[in-house]
């Protein structure tokens, strides 16, 4: 099948496994014992067409199995045009807050523009005081600290904006749900923006322009954008195209992070903020890739999602988020170079505080749950309002059941909650709102605010409503495969040949492939006991190709592993570079007892 390794060379890629899940699916003896599935494989359909997609057969595969029937389909998706990115004035409202904005610096009154203390927040507040500098405007900063509060525009902060003689309020990433606050800037006689994508319960906001795709009023057809997207497209309406670009690399900052689907307008977005991430991303993110130690030039969504957003996070999560925000606004190198060490300190400290607090919750799960709880909801006091949301991914992810991790504060708790495919939990929070204090946020993910003599019931609630959804209990993982390789793929080409499906992500998940009856040796545990090494060695006739292999989190399941001779195993691909030479290493998602080729 060496067809299958024709393609262009790339740049070096990392890319993350999907999550295991030790969710038991015992599958009938192997050789070697009883073993343990973490996912119920779904292997690839047949895609005899595949030729007609592109030159290559393992990449035609890979997207005739995504949906894709023809090669303009396929040339718009491996190389989108930001020319083809919507009108920004068909979102709603959008023309209205170009003619707020305008008339505000004309009239010489400042603006006020108040983002949200995440990712996507930080970043599009960042991105728009950039657009509105450009135009001359006087622009003024506020975030909220998400430890003492909260998320959105709270009272005390519309009280601030009042009082700071602001001529135009800009909401970034909030503001749907803030309706109270947005009537108090009303009655001071504050015009306010929102721009934001969350969930929209109530579209008459009191706002003079409220921008979202998510409006049920909406005209926009794509909307899957993050907060920061919405942003760009507000200064592509205000700048102009070409001006406009040079802001890329925040939006597709901001755009991994937020975790939206990698699809339509948001792919442009990253794919092109990548690109011109070297000569247009701001001073401070260019000396955050040098403290990380990668290259700005070679980018990648993994480097995105996993070394630089965590780092832009962990101010909101650790301590005061306008950290970040002077690093993203910064021109100075020297405050360049010590924020950006100073958040890469914060960013460990988070780490190891996310590690503290989820074997707590571990260990209060294992005490007092169900094995079979189809809910996992967990509160301590002392636990960080910054990383519950951290230890609710993580344990949702494990579990492969909704979680619910809050911090408790006397008569309040408040927290996270992190859902499943096919579960709603913002819809379910709706239907537990005489329960909650506030709440908002995705259908994957949320926050909340609830009284903590409520717990209980919210718990017994939730688990009802999950009951109602999956009568016949929670569903088994899938593990969608998208091709099976064999000895003479196992080499860095292949892994290069895929990178042109770049940028990856949510809405076009790295590609998983799996491979049959290989031999599995020296079993072993990584220096720190987190991580299950291994040696595959995979035999097609003459051909032998032995590959390192890594299951990230995958300790517990050595034992299991030692006891197979053969087995079959999913995974995604790796390149790494070492003393001047190239290699593959498999990114383990999952391991079955070896099954015969057909």
């Amino acid at each position: 099948m060496t067809d299958r390794l024709a393609g262009t060379p790339g740049s070096p890629v990392r890319v993350s496994p999907d999550i295991i899940h030790p969710v038991n699916v015992h599958h009938q003896e192997g050789n070697g014992g009883e073993a343990v599935a973490r996912y119920q494989w779904i292997e690839p359909a047949p895609a005899d067409w595949a030729h007609t997609l592109c030159e290559d057969f393992l990449l035609g595969e890979i997207l005739w199995r995504r949906g894709f029937r023809d090669r303009a389909a396929v040339d718009a998706f491996l190389r989108p045009r930001l020319d083809d990115l919507p009108d920004p004035h068909a979102l709603p409202d959008l023309t209205a807050a170009v003619s707020l904005i305008r008339d505000t610096i004309a009239a010489g009154r400042p603006i006020v523009v108040y983002g949200d203390y995440d990712a996507d927040g930080l970043c599009g507040t960042a991105l728009l005081t950039r657009a509105l500098t450009a135009l001359g405007a006087e622009v003024r900063t506020m975030v909220p600290n998400r430890l003492t509060d909260g998320y959105g525009l709270n009272l005390n902060a519309a009280r601030r904006i009042a009082a700071d003689g602001a001529g135009l309020a800009i909401l970034v990433d909030c503001g749907t749900g803030d309706a109270e606050a947005l009537r108090l800037l009303q009655a001071a006689g504050i015009p306010a923006v929102v721009l934001d994508h969350h969930h929209v319960r109530d579209p008459n906001l009191p706002a003079a322009a409220f921008v979202s795709p998510r409006r049920p009023d909406s005209q926009y057809p794509f909307a899957g954008l993050a907060a920061a997207g919405v942003t760009y497209q507000l200064a592509r309406a205000l700048l102009g195209e070409e001006r406009a670009a040079g802001l890329l690399p925040l939006a597709a900052l901001a755009t991994v992070a937020d975790v939206v689907p990698l699809e339509r307008d948001n792919r442009a977005i990253v794919h092109h903020g990548l690109r011109r991430f070297a000569a247009d991303a701001p001073l401070g993110l260019q000396v955050l890739c040098v403290d990380a130690g990668v290259d700005a030039r070679s980018l990648t969504a993994w480097h995105l999602a996993f070394i630089l957003a965590p780092r832009v996070n962990s101010a909101g999560r650790m301590e005061d988020p306008t950290l970040a925000l002077r690093l993203l606004l910064t021109e100075d190198p020297a405050e360049a170079r010590r924020l950006a060490r100073y958040l890469s300190r914060l960013n460990a400290q988070r780490q190891q505080a996310t590690e503290r607090m989820l074997a707590q919750a571990e260990r209060r799960l294992a005490l007092g749950t169900d094995d079979n709880a189809s809910v996992l909801l967990v509160a301590e006091e002392g636990w960080s309002v910054g990383l519950v949301g951290l230890v609710a991914s993580r344990l949702a992810d494990r579990y492969q059941r909704p979680a619910v991790v809050l911090a408790r504060d006397g008569e309040l708790s408040r927290g996270s909650a992190r859902s499943i495919d096919g579960f709603d939990i913002v819809e379910a929070l709706d239907a537990c709102r005489d329960l909650l204090v506030a709440h908002g946020g995705h259908s994957r993910a949320a926050g909340l605010t609830v009284e903590t003599a409520h717990l209980r019931t919210l718990e017994e609630r939730l688990s009802s409503l999950i009951g109602r959804t999956f009568p016949d209990g929670l569903p088994l993982p899938a593990l969608q495969l998208d091709a099976e390789l064999h000895a003479n793929e196992l080499v860095p080409e292949t892994a290069r040949l895929i990178e042109a499906l770049e940028p990856c992500g949510t809405g076009n998940p790295t590609p998983v492939f799996f491979i049959r009856d290989v031999s599995v040796q020296r079993p072993r545990l990584s220096r720190d006991g987190k991580h299950l090494l291994f040696d595959v060695v995979a035999r097609d006739h003459r051909i032998v190709r032995r590959v390192g292999a890594v299951s990230f989190n995958g300790s517990e399941r050595l034992d299991e592993l030692a006891a197979l001779r053969r087995a079959d195993v999913a995974f995604t691909l790796r390149r790494d570079h070492w003393n001047g030479s190239e290699r593959l290493s498999l990114e383990v998602v999952d391991f079955r007892p070896a099954t015969a080729r057909h």
